[in-house]
């Protein structure tokens, strides 16, 4: 009996001490990716707000730039300054001041505000920063962060731009306090605060706690440290420093986000470390409490029967091992094969796994992969098109303007590259609004004639600004000409018009006179109708499309089998090579309806390969499917070729098929 329920004790072990020591390891890795997972999810806050961060100063600069390079200022008109000042301020809705400074008395020579601000400069920077960034203001509107940009004065002067701007727009970026994080900030590189979750007026200005200093003069550019809140809140804060403004954002958890997921994966860990040591003592223990019985029978049996019971010992040993390790290496492989682990506890899995294996002698493989402008000209919806860039238009225009957008009733299809094209109108308004004064309106106006197969569409865009002279006229177009302020323009944006509307098959006119404003006419070629737009070309479960013989040429087998089973699955008979070689002696034994075939292999790209095959069957039709990002290279090497960019909808692909096929 007592042998008997030696047996049954260590089959419950084999039984229930795998499964535990499975739940607690599973446990303990949960712990871990709840404590990675807070971790990170904080720094990504934090770089979102540093980013955002970065985008208002940059805005800024744009600004202080504007006014600091005014012809105002080299002119001495100061009342031709405050009006300019006053009008960025009402684009810039926290702006609170804008004063002038000369740096050699430091008095105030004019100002766009009559209020009493108190200024606490508290940085020392450079005068040649663009902007630099030197203290706080308390007053009305405010508080308020300060800016400094060198003037560009008369002779002889030495004048700064000053600009009060509100704190809000950095408060905006902050988490809303304790609702998801204790307390949020950001601070600049003495530590004080420019904006913070909770009592965020008090504490402008003033030293954060010395964990906060700590991080942000070390010159870390991220990271995550431990503290005390101003409240007295212990937390771990996940804090990114802006490469643009020496700033950093501060996200601060709770101490329990980071402490209780460690102090779980920690336990679990002693917890499985315990398991671990009472199943190797109960192996042992059987072990040697075999080792014995076989000694007792070793008195009263000779030496052969005493051999004969140490090999059975150890053939028994060796099979509960096996038992035991069984549950461990299927339940490690369950896991591994989940998709929403993360990489840190993919590996240790993957560990584990092949260790397992190799106790029971078995082998593992582990596999890794890695993987590696023209314009697109096409039918465009231009009603749609205008319809969906309304609200931009409106907004990139500004208040000071009226924009109206009339369009004719007929069918407006035009050839062109859709994003290019909307680029293109957007550059057409930003110069109307930069040439109008305010309160002249603009307007964008779309209208066709002729016949959808022959016609053309004219898209026009007027303003009422001063005009342009015949020579200026001329040199419109040019890259890099501008009749801007400094800063204002690069002189690129009509060059960009013309270079769509001229590899659209259409073309630019401009109609201008001195004080009789601007309309400017991008003319692109008509079209039946438009493909409804950002919608993809669907074809229908039920379609019944004919069978091709078709040919995959990708050196990637995963997404050579992706394809082949993709077009299978809609009924084609698909042949599959992988490189470029094996291709051509293929399509040299027989004509496919279509070649699907990679840009990138090695030996010969996907180009290559097709102006090859070309020479041996010249009727031959190819699509190169690419993931490359240089579309631009890939219609050089091949300018009469379709091209299927990577990522694509299995829609697309069929449907490419059917037009390559088709088009032949």
């Amino acid at each position: 009996m007592s042998e008997l329920r030696r047996s049954a004790w260590l089959v419950v072990a084999a039984a229930l001490v795998p499964l535990l020591l499975f739940v607690i390891m599973q446990a303990g890795f949960d712990a871990r990716t709840q404590r990675a997972s807070a971790r990170q999810s904080a720094l990504n806050t934090s770089q979102a707000i540093a980013a955002a961060m970065d985008g208002e100063v940059k805005r800024i600069a744009a600004g202080l730039d504007a006014v600091s390079t005014a012809r105002a200022l080299r002119a001495n008109d100061l009342a031709e300054f405050r009006s300019r000042a006053s009008e960025l301020m009402a684009l810039n809705e926290g702006w609170r001041a804008v004063m002038l400074i000369d740096l050699a008395t430091g008095r105030v020579v004019t100002s766009t505000s009559t209020a009493d601000y108190l200024l606490e400069p508290t940085v020392a920077g450079p005068a040649e920063a663009k902007p630099r960034f030197i203290g706080f203001a308390r007053g009305p509107g405010c508080p308020c962060l300060l800016f400094d940009r060198l003037a560009l004065g008369p002779p002889g002067t030495r004048w700064a731009v000053r600009l009060l701007v509100s704190n809000l727009g950095l408060m905006r970026l902050l988490p809303p306090g304790k609702e998801h994080y204790e307390v949020s900030a950001i601070a600049d590189p003495s530590g004080r605060f420019l904006a913070r979750s909770i009592l965020g007026d008090t504490r402008f200005g003033s030293l954060g706690s010395s964990y906060l200093r700590t991080a942000a003069s070390s010159g870390r550019k991220t990271g995550i440290y431990s503290g005390v809140t101003l409240e007295g809140v212990e937390n771990y804060t996940a804090f990114v420093r802006s490469p643009l403004t020496g700033w950093t954002s501060h996200v601060a958890l709770p101490s329990e986000a980071i402490d209780s997921p460690t102090r779980r994966f920690l336990g679990s860990i002693g917890l499985a470390a315990l398991l671990s040591l009472l199943l190797a003592a109960i192996l042992i223990w059987f072990a040697l409490r075999q080792v014995a019985d076989a000694r007792r029978l070793s008195e009263r049996l000779q030496q052969a029967q005493k051999l004969e019971a140490l090999g059975q010992l150890t053939g028994g040993i060796a099979h509960d091992f096996n038992n035991l390790l069984t549950p461990v290496v299927g339940a490690l492989d369950y896991i591994s094969r989940k998709q929403d682990i993360d990489r840190s506890t993919k590996r240790l899995l993957d560990g584990a796994l092949a260790s397992a294996r190799r106790a029971g002698k078995l082998t593992a493989q582990l596999l890794a992969f890695s993987r590696r402008q023209k314009l697109v000209i096409e039918p465009v919806d231009i009603a749609g098109m205008l319809e969906e860039m309304h609200d931009l238009l409106r907004q990139s225009v500004g208040d000071g303007h009226e924009l109206h957008i009339v369009q004719d009733d007929r069918s407006l299809c035009a050839l062109s590259d859709l994003n290019q094209l909307e680029l293109a109108v957007l550059n057409l308004a930003l110069n109307a609004r930069d040439a109008s004064p305010e309160g002249r309106p603009i307007t964008i106006t779309a209208t066709c004639s002729g016949t959808p197969e022959d016609g053309q569409v004219v898209i026009s865009v007027r303003d009422e600004g001063s005009g342009m002279d015949a020579a200026t006229r001329q040199r419109a177009i040019e890259p890099f000409f501008t009749t801007k302020d400094i800063g204002r323009g690069t002189g690129l944006g009509l060059a960009q018009v013309f270079g769509t509307a001229a590899q659209s098959g259409g073309d630019l006119r401009i109609e201008s006179e001195p004080g009789s404003g601007t309309e400017i006419f991008l003319t692109l070629r008509r079209c039946p109708s438009a493909v409804s737009r950002r919608t993809p070309v669907l074809i229908a479960a039920d379609t019944d499309t004919a069978s091709r013989r078709l040919l995959v040429v990708d050196d990637d087998p995963l997404v050579r089998r992706a394809i082949v089973a993709l077009l299978e699955d809609a009924g084609h008979v698909v042949d599959a090579v992988s490189d470029g070689a094996t291709a051509l002696a293929a399509i040299g034994q027989r004509r496919f309806d279509l070649a699907l075939v990679d840009f990138l292999m090695p030996e010969m790209n996907g180009a290559e390969l097709v102006r090859r095959a070309r020479v041996v069957r010249p009727d031959q039709r190819f699509v190169i499917v690419s993931g490359y990002a240089d579309s631009a290279a890939i219609a050089d090497a091949s300018p009469d070729t379709p091209l299927l960019k990577k990522p694509f909808e299995p829609a697309d692909l069929l449907a490419m098929v059917e037009r390559a096929v088709a088009a032949g």
